[in-house]
């Protein structure tokens, strides 16, 4: 295998590009499963380098791949391609132009970045330790991406060696990264709870069965779940988002609706809470007279990192990447949810948090906020955090 030469400058010569790209496609975001422009902007700019690409994988799912010689297994890196329904509140030359949709989960910034490993690494292609796989991901914010790609054989035919995930993280300062040994975030389900009662005129209560009512007890019976209904030892939590119900003041409800969330970190809990909370808020309602189902959407398992490789990913960018100012390993999980999992669980699965908070800037504001950006740096040390475990994956 011939020696790899230093890829520094050529990371840093597709640096412009890098932002360029990404100010293109936060000017023009697309909402999950409606990614079509951002697919082909995608498969035509990796045709340009000359990678090989396959295109229509789980929807709008984007697969590069550049081959070296070898027969290893590929090590394969994964970004997100879709927008948030939020709209654009920064004033700033590449802020979205569409209304109602805007890049506020930084996964511009994500296939932006992936896009310059991929002319970084092309010409050479031939003295890497292994071919590198490509993965533009549709529909992460709806949680049906991965699943989708993975049910379109993405990894039936060569599967890789190691996939790699990341994210930008406005709570770290760019020059810093987390990169955790197993459990990194949560699973993610959520749930539509619809109580019925029976309407009557508000003044005469006893004739009907409130929804309201019931709709509150299940609200206090989330609590009771969490509180009194789990091993406290892991952590979980159900989050009530949305409520719907009445027609006027003086009507008792006869109907309510109600959706949310539940994250876990440990899949027994996770089933445990699932029975115990469907049970309780059954009992509850008829409690009262009326009744409640729940519908429940498993989105994703909880994204757990090899540590194996999360170690030598470690090692690898402590010592290659020098623009990298803090590296955090002792990293407690948080209770976002991220489908990349789904990835992780059949080939070992490595994820980081990349920093991109820039105070001075005024790059500041949180994850989803209509006022999120990145800062252009953190995009330089995000390529050089991914060209660094390119040309030293030799895990086998």
């Amino acid at each position: 295998m011939p020696t790899t030469p230093p890829l520094a400058p050529r990371l840093t010569a597709i640096k412009p590009r890098v932002i360029e790209w990404r100010r293109h496609l936060h000017r023009h975001p697309e909402r999950s499963g409606a990614e079509a422009r951002t697919a082909a902007f995608v498969a035509d700019t990796l045709r340009e380098t000359g990678i090989t690409v396959e295109t229509g994988i789980g929807g709008h799912g984007v697969v590069g791949r550049l081959e070296n010689g070898s027969d290893r297994p590929a090590v394969a890196f994964r970004a997100d391609m879709d927008a948030l329904p939020l709209t654009d509140a920064k004033e700033v030359p590449w802020a979205s132009t569409v209304p109602g949709v805007m890049h506020a989960c930084g996964h511009d910034g994500h296939t932006a970045v992936l896009l310059g490993l991929a002319a970084a690494l092309e010409p050479i292609a031939a003295t890497l330790p292994r071919p590198v796989q490509f993965i533009f991901q549709p529909a992460e914010e709806i949680g049906q991406g991965a699943q989708a790609m993975l049910a379109d054989g993405i990894f039936a035919r060569q599967p890789p060696a190691a996939i790699h995930g990341f994210h930008f993280f406005p709570s770290l300062v760019t020059g810093a990264a987390a990169l955790a040994d197993g459990a990194f975030m949560a699973a993610t389900d959520t749930f539509r709870i619809t109580v019925s009662g029976r309407a009557s005129h508000a003044c005469y209560p006893e004739e009907g069965v409130d929804a309201i009512q019931i709709a509150a007890a299940v609200i206090a019976a989330g609590n009771l779940v969490i509180n009194k209904m789990r091993d406290p030892a892991k952590p979980a939590l159900i989050s009530f988002g949305m409520v719907e119900a009445g027609t006027a003041a003086n009507i008792i409800a006869a109907t309510a609706i109600l959706t949310g969330t539940i994250r876990t970190l440990d899949s027994e809990q996770r089933r445990l809470i699932h029975r115990r909370f469907r049970k309780l808020i059954t009992d509850l309602a008829a409690a009262h007279g009326g009744s409640a189902e729940m519908e429940l959407t498993e989105v994703a398992p909880a994204l757990v990192n090899d540590p194996t490789l999360s170690e030598r990913t470690a090692a690898i960018i402590r010592k290659a990447v020098p623009s990298l100012t803090t590296l955090l390993r002792r990293v407690e999980p948080v209770m976002g949810g991220e489908d990349f999992s789904y990835f992780a669980a059949r080939v070992p699965g490595c994820y980081i948090k990349i920093g991109c908070r820039n105070e001075a800037r005024g790059i500041v504001h949180p994850l989803h906020s209509d006022r999120f950006d990145i800062d252009d740096d953190a995009l330089g040390i995000a390529l050089e955090m991914l060209g660094a475990i390119a040309t030293n994956a030799d895990r086998e």
